[in-house]
């Protein structure tokens, strides 16, 4: 059939499959043949037989043509002819079972009765392995109501080991003959070949039906020695093998529970979990037992026990779980406390976070841990060396300084190695630390430690390492100073705050230097360098860009420290007296005047800037100083100069916006100079009068 490749009808599926049952050849059937007397019979016998020995000949190895050939035969009730075939294909292969199966089943329907038992027996020697052969003969002779010869043949069969399936049908027998202790000793060869805990529970069934108390707890006694001591053999390949045996375990003690046997099931219970401590269904088991029919102080041990198991098994899952791991920490410590090195080393080899490049959330809760193994080893166990060794251990192996560190670790491992008098071995550590990872709180650490030891070389020579590893840490110069100023060395502590505010050697932040610079005015004050601290505030206004605050707090310092005249008397003043402490300084006209000076050089500067707000702030505290120190002209006097607010509204962008305004009375007085205009004006008219 060729297709159309123009453009005519296009070809569909049933056309196809049309075109494909018209040329199907018709296929002829065969001619029955009628036999009518005995020469054709012999002569179609003949012509069969001649049929399948020439086949044969071909191809010999086909076994079911062979059994076709035999088959054949037996329609022909010739059975010798019959025998002839199975016995020639058996000799071309006898291992395969469906001939075996259809040689017997033709005695059998023969009524050969001795010849089929005569063929089960060279099967099931031929083919031992073969169970179908064995159920044949089984199901023969017990049809046959030969019982003796149905034991003796699953005695044999038994003798070999075969799978569960031959044993089971061996019990199953016995029991249809109500053979009770023969079932029994069924049962006791069958767990030697099979030592497995449901064989073991086919036996405990099979008691609890047929035997009493004593035959049942004999053989849940005997399963569970049996079984641990074949789980000893088979070792670290026995899981599931510990499964069915912890099940077993589990059937042993509801049934002494169901037998009121409490004392039993409580000591089988404690042996159980001394030998697998961290079995989830013998705790389950237990805490439901002990909740049933247990004291208080069971009942809370195992409660505690079943807690103890979800933490484990939860960790299992989530290692890195840091708070669930102190909380099972805690449960340790308070009822397991022989496990806690154990669990620690866990908990230490286990959580440790995978990322050894980012100091994440993860390796802080894993110091804590870190932390907290150490302070019980010290504390706790009293173990100096164990302790140091993993100290070693954090600072060596499992911190990545590379990338991080921790502070606190190193600290503390001075801390400990000062608590044990080796101070070498603390210098040694900090300095390796700072060596490696400077960080600040080492250094504060280092620092503190030295000072409690009065080692101030040491600490100047660390303050300077750390000055040079953070310049711009205001708080690391403050502290140097201070140092200096504690141990008397003015000059010193003098040069460090003035070296710290100079702009080409240390890059501080305003904000630094401003903290700084109210330090070193309190260094100089309290040293009595009070022109240092008045040359310091002309320096900490030109930093601050002249601050309202800074120039009041100028002019009350001016008033509350003396001048150099009343320095020089307050120290004639005190050279006989012991306690300087008691003189006090008192403010003068001298001190109000410097004050007074300052306010106004405030006024004047803000006045030039036109800038009211500050000009406004100065002014409240100029006048609130008036009030408490000044006479009452001079109050009178800044009252008057007080400026008025006045509301005013101005458009930004086609929007009115009310803003408060102030007028100085300053502003509108007239000038020195305009006045001394007008009295040269004056005095000219008056001397052209005269003229």
């Amino acid at each position: 059939m060729e297709a159309d490749t123009g453009t005519g009808d296009q070809i569909t599926v049933d056309q196809i499959i049309q075109d494909a049952f018209s040329r199907k050849k018709q296929i002829k059937p065969l001619t029955k043949v009628d036999i009518l007397d005995l020469d054709e019979l012999r002569e179609f016998q003949g012509r069969k037989r001649k049929e399948f020995e020439s086949y044969l000949k071909r191809n010999r190895l086909d076994l079911r043509q062979w059994i076709r050939y035999a088959i054949f035969e037996i329609e022909q009730h010739d059975m010798r002819r019959a025998r002839s075939v199975f016995e020639r294909a058996l000799l071309v292969d006898s291992t395969f079972i469906p001939l075996w199966i259809r040689y017997i089943d033709s005695e059998i329907k023969a009524k050969c009765i001795n010849h089929a038992r005569n063929l089960l027996d060279r099967a099931v020697t031929t083919l031992p392995r073969v169970d179908k052969l064995w159920y044949k003969y089984l199901i023969l002779e017990e049809s046959l109501g030969n019982n003796d010869i149905v034991r003796s043949l699953f005695a044999k069969w038994c003798s070999l080991e075969p799978g569960s399936g031959a044993w089971d049908s061996f019990i199953e027998f016995e029991i249809r003959q109500e053979m009770w202790e023969n079932v029994r000793d069924v049962y006791s060869r069958y767990v030697r070949a099979h030592p497995f805990a449901k064989v073991w529970s086919k036996w405990i069934q099979f008691e609890k039906t047929n035997g009493n108390t004593d035959t049942v707890r004999k053989v849940y006694s005997l399963a569970l020695d049996t079984l641990v001591s074949y789980e000893s053999v088979l070792g670290k390949t026995a899981d599931t093998y510990t499964d069915d045996l912890i099940t077993l375990i589990l059937s042993y003690a509801d049934w002494e529970a169901a037998n009121q046997e409490y004392e039993r099931c409580s000591v089988l219970f404690k042996i159980s979990l001394e030998k697998w401590p961290n079995n989830a269904l013998l705790m389950d088991g237990s805490m439901n037992f002990e909740k049933k029919f247990g004291k208080a102080s069971t009942i809370n041990e195992a409660i505690v026990h079943g807690r103890k198991r979800k933490y484990e098994e939860s960790l299992m899952t989530e290692p890195r779980n840091f708070e669930l791991w102190m909380l099972y920490i805690d449960l340790i410590e308070k009822y397991f406390p022989d496990q806690m090195v154990d669990v620690f080393e866990r908990a230490i080899t286990t959580a440790r976070p995978t990322d050894q490049k980012v100091k994440s959330f993860e390796w802080r809760k894993y110091i804590y841990v870190c932390i907290r193994y150490l302070t019980y080893m010290e504390l706790e166990l009293n173990e100096v060396n164990k302790c140091r060794e993993f100290y070693q251990r954090l600072v060596n192996e499992i911190i990545p300084h590379k990338y991080f560190t921790f502070s606190k670790i190193w600290i503390m491992y001075g801390k400990f190695e000062v608590r044990h008098g080796d101070i070498s071995s603390v210098r040694r550590i900090l300095g390796r630390a700072i060596g490696m990872c400077p960080k600040n709180k080492i250094f504060k650490g280092y620092i503190e430690l030295e000072i409690k030891l009065k080692e101030f070389d040491r600490v100047r020579t660390l303050f300077e390492k750390y000055l040079v590893f953070n310049p711009s840490n205001s708080k690391v110069w403050i502290d140097y100073a201070e140092l200096e100023e504690n141990l008397d060395d003015e000059e010193r502590a003098r040069m460090i705050y003035d070296l710290s505010l100079r702009d080409y050697s240390v890059s501080l932040s305003k904000e630094s230097k401003v903290q700084i610079i109210e330090r070193f005015i309190n260094f100089e004050t309290d040293a009595g360098g009070y022109d240092n601290a008045r040359k310091l505030y002309r320096q900490f206004l030109d930093l601050t860009g002249y601050s309202a605050k800074v120039w009041i707090s100028y002019a009350m310092y001016e008033y509350s420290t003396p001048t150099n005249a009343q320095s020089a008397k307050m120290q004639e003043a005190t050279a006989d007296l012991e306690d300087l402490d008691e003189i006090e300084f008192e403010p003068t006209i001298e001190n109000l005047r410097a004050a007074r000076k300052i306010y106004e050089e405030a006024l004047v500067y803000y006045k030039r800037l036109d800038d009211k707000k500050n000009r406004m702030l100065i002014f409240e505290a100029y006048q609130q100083f008036e009030n408490n120190f000044g006479s009452t002209e001079d109050q009178e006097g800044v009252k008057a100069r007080m400026p008025t607010r006045i509301s005013k509204i101005i458009q930004e962008q086609g929007v009115e916006r009310e803003y408060i305004d102030y007028i100085f009375p300053d502003d509108t007085k007239p000038s020195i100079s305009s006045t001394s205009k007008l009295l040269q004006l004056a005095k000219k008219w008056k001397k052209d009068q005269e003229n």
